[in-house]
């Protein structure tokens, strides 16, 4: 039994051991209450995975589930690109706050760059020309309102389809991304005026467009200052003539009032004999070089022009474009363009055209009529006229995958997503509170166990 005075030497030191247990469970109960206010923080909601819910063509779902209130993100993995009802709906919900997020599933990490562009054809037939650009080798495909109008390989530099008809609208389909473009305004298309020495070359030109349904006036020349005219040749004006046609040196006397005809829009052909005088100088697109025999028996084969002789053009001036190239050996320039005042030059290097279709295979006629009215096309003077039933589709149609970057920014990679999306969740399902950081508990653990040994070691319970 200790006597007094041991109990009050130890006083002092069981009154520090007291002080010292206090402070301990005031420790364990603040790391308590602290990871219980860090455990009961608000939740934020999951993403949404769209294909756990919705497809994302599927515009109605789209839009309930990105109207949740609760949902505050939305992953969008895409095998296509939406259409653009889908896309505004994404839009919307980006610009409400809604964080969306859109990956390709597939090893290309990719979708289909589609672009479409219409534009009218100067043809007395109307008709329009579609051009697509997309993903190079897939296929594409041309449809209208009442289905599939044609089908090409997308190569480099794209595809191209004339398309007779009055359509009000096309669409594209390229590995299941759509784009549609409406069709453009008519054109507005006058006459041709020839210029040309009597022979099968003028009498075949003038065939294959009057069958074309061009209208042609034309100017021979029989001998020197002897002219004899086809059709009802008036002074050049774009309100009436579309384009001029030089065949050889009977056009030369004219040749200023064609430079007048080019300046104010007006389209040229010209053809070597024509361009070999200096009268044409100043609207030559490319020196004419030496004359190429044509290839023999090259008429009948699956490029007839190679039969044809040939003026390649040699030295083209800054502005020119080439249109054509000859597929012999060293694929000299056969056709280029370029722009002369308002109007445009379209120069050509083949001779003795007629033999094409005087000589050629069963379907020469028709070749040489589709040659010779592209040609045509590609320089004629046809201001546009307004349309009434003009129609268009939705804005971004024409390019969806760029509408959809705008609307929604780039692709996140593959390999940044698949973490997120590859965990266990139900779509709307709240995520489970955080918990507390574990070092809190091993403090309150710690703080306990030291108030409980010292009290063991003063002896109280």
């Amino acid at each position: 039994m200790p006597s007094r005075a041991d109990a009050a030497a130890v006083a002092p030191a069981d009154a520090w051991r007291q002080r010292a247990e206090w402070a301990a469970r005031a420790v364990a109960l603040v790391a308590l209450a602290l990871a219980w206010w860090l455990t009961g923080r608000p939740f934020t909601p999951n993403a949404l995975a769209a294909t756990d819910a919705v497809a994302a063509h599927d515009v109605q779902a789209l839009a309930d589930v990105v109207s949740d209130p609760r949902r505050a993100a939305v992953d969008l993995p895409l095998d296509s690109v939406p259409d653009a009802a889908s896309r505004a709906v994404l839009h919307a919900a980006r610009q409400a706050g809604v964080a969306v997020v859109w990956w390709v599933p597939t090893p290309s990490g990719s979708l289909p760059a589609l672009a479409i562009s219409t534009a009218a054809l100067a043809d007395p037939a109307g008709g329009t020309r579609v051009r697509v650009t997309g993903r190079d080798s897939a296929p594409a495909v041309l449809e209208d309102s009442l289905g599939w109008l044609d089908s090409a390989t997308v190569l480099e530099g794209g595809v191209q389809w004339p398309v007779t008809g009055e359509l009000r609208a096309f669409s594209v389909n390229q590995l299941g991304t759509h784009g549609s473009v409406g069709a453009p305004a008519k054109r507005q298309v006058g006459r041709v005026r020839l210029y040309a020495a009597p022979g099968w070359e003028a009498r075949f030109v003038m065939d294959a467009l009057e069958e074309a349904g061009w209208e042609v006036d034309a100017q021979f020349g029989i001998a020197p200052r002897v002219t004899r005219t086809a059709g009802a040749p008036a002074a050049l004006d774009t309100a009436r003539y579309a384009v001029v046609i030089a065949l050889d040196s009977v056009a030369w006397s004219s040749a200023p009032a064609i430079a007048r005809f080019v300046a104010d829009g007006g389209g040229l052909l010209l053809f070597p004999d024509a361009a070999a005088g200096r009268a044409f100088a100043s609207l030559r697109v490319a020196t004419p070089g030496a004359l190429l025999a044509g290839v023999p028996g090259g008429l009948r084969t699956d490029t007839p022009r190679r039969g044809l002789p040939l003026q390649p053009l040699t030295v083209l001036g800054a502005e020119a474009v080439v249109l054509e190239r000859s597929d012999r050996a060293e694929q000299p320039v056969s056709v280029a363009a370029a722009r002369v005042g308002a109007g445009r030059v379209v120069q050509a290097g083949w001779a003795s055209t007629w033999e094409w279709r005087m000589l050629g295979g069963d379907d020469a006629p028709d070749a040489h009529r589709s040659w010779w009215r592209t040609l045509v096309q590609r320089a004629a003077y046809a201001p546009v006229t307004d349309r009434a039933d003009a129609w268009s589709p939705l804005p971004g149609d024409a390019a969806p995958l760029a509408d959809l970057v705008a609307r929604l920014g780039p692709a996140q990679p593959m390999a940044a997503t698949a973490t997120r999306t590859g965990q266990e969740r139900q779509a709307g399902t709240p995520s489970l509170p955080a918990p507390a950081p574990a070092w809190l508990y091993a403090v309150a653990a710690l703080a306990l166990l030291g108030e409980w040994w010292s009290r063991r070691l003063r002896g109280a319970r």
